[in-house]
């Protein structure tokens, strides 16, 4: 089980980030790096030294006390699920990012009292060469070529790359596409027709707004050419984590389940029509205390009731299956979650589909240890809630 301990202090880091607050150049300060040592005044500051940490709320991970919302914002799911999974350098290069954008009021009173605002020393200089974004990351799936076969859209960690990997129909996959440039800035990448047109389209966050946007899809895999112009139909999503595609209220209409940093489910009803802030109906609050589930997905049907389910992971590496009912009515939209798998805290991007065309949810899942590439697997769906055996379709992940 993670560990817990009281603490004195809340940060305050992605508290602001939720709220969409523009710190101040006077507030912020003019830090734009800390060394090591000053890192581990905050670590001691914020959580006794303790990098492998999980607040008794589930809502504070690792040394340095991120939200998820945070550290998925910032790109440190290229690292691991949950921050606390991190290594400590992992951390402190996330910790950089947010204190360049956000300053050392990121952090509340420690930032400033362990001496954030006045260091400017880079903790990992050239002489010592920080780890690289690795793996295919952002993973999101959907029929993007209109082959009626489910294909894999995500992001290259350390080139911005979007990739499409079609799928072969049976739980492989073919030779991938390039889509997409410049996508190391977006985030909660989530796949399904929103438009209403038949073809699949691709939602995503920018991080640096927090603008929500839709990139219609074409039908086609056509290279640079596979997605449309984009349009922007939300505000405010920079607190939003693990979103993912879902059928929940099963009108034929693809809906968006999300978890914001207080740890709330929520559900944003799809209209089906691509019109603008129109294109996601008023949200629906299904869920409470998520704050220690990651790795959203939905596979589809599991359990051979027609009804689209959804899956997690909580801190301890137990995979978890929500039942859908097939209606959005509020806290009752799932029904009550049973534990479908142990372990899977070393599997990361998780992304559901039914991948093989029998009409039962299928799950892919990457194992590899934090900041590293891994295995690429396929689960397949039993119909019976859970899943066979695993197959190894993909290495270098």
């Amino acid at each position: 089980m993670p560990k817990t301990a009281p603490r004195k202090r809340l940060t305050a880091l992605a508290g602001l980030t939720l709220a969409g607050i523009a710190l101040s150049t006077a507030s912020a300060g003019t830090a734009s790096a800390a060394s090591v040592s000053t890192w581990e005044r905050v670590a001691h500051c914020e959580s006794t030294d303790d990098w492998t940490i999980v607040s008794s709320n589930h809502q504070y991970y690792g040394g340095l006390q991120f939200l998820l919302s945070t550290w998925d914002a910032f790109g440190g799911r290229q690292y691991a699920t949950y921050p606390n999974q991190a290594t400590k350098q992992q951390q402190i290069l996330i910790a950089e990012k947010v204190l360049r954008k956000q300053g050392a009021e990121a952090w509340a009173s420690c930032g400033r009292e362990a001496g954030l605002t006045d260091d400017g020393v880079d903790p990992y200089p050239s002489t010592s060469v920080p780890p690289a974004p690795v793996g295919i990351v952002q993973l999101t799936a959907a029929d993007f070529n209109g082959d009626g076969k489910a294909d894999l859209v995500g992001v290259e960690a350390a080139t911005g790359k979007l990739w499409l990997y079609p799928g072969n129909g049976n739980g492989t996959l073919g030779e991938r596409v390039l889509i997409g440039s410049g996508w190391a800035g977006m985030s909660g990448l989530a796949a399904a027709d929103y438009t209403g047109d038949g073809k699949a389209d691709l939602l995503a966050v920018d991080n640096a707004t927090g603008n929500l946007y839709v990139y219609p899809g074409t039908g086609t895999a056509a290279g640079m050419g596979t997605l449309g112009d984009r349009v922007q139909i939300g505000t405010g999503w920079r607190g939003m984590r693990d979103l993912t595609a879902m059928d929940v209220d099963k009108d034929g209409k693809p809906d968006l389940v999300t978890v914001d940093s207080a740890g709330a489910l929520w559900a944003y009803p799809g209209t089906g029509s691509l019109d603008g802030t129109n294109t996601l109906g008023d949200r629906v609050q299904i869920g409470s205390g998520w704050s220690g589930m990651a790795e959203l997905a939905s596979p589809g049907d599991l359990n051979g009731d027609g009804k689209a389910d959804l899956v997690a992971v909580d801190t301890a590496g137990g995979l978890w299956k929500y039942p859908g009912t097939g209606s959005l009515k509020g806290m009752n939209t799932l029904g009550d979650r049973n534990q479908i798998g142990t372990g899977w805290n070393t599997m990361r991007q998780l992304v559901g589909a039914d991948f093989n065309g029998d009409g039962k949810g299928d799950l892919d899942a990457v194992q590899a240890p934090a900041g590293s590439t891994g295995t690429f697997y396929f689960y397949p769906g039993n119909g019976n809630g859970g899943f066979a055996d695993r197959a190894a379709i993909g290495t270098g992940w």
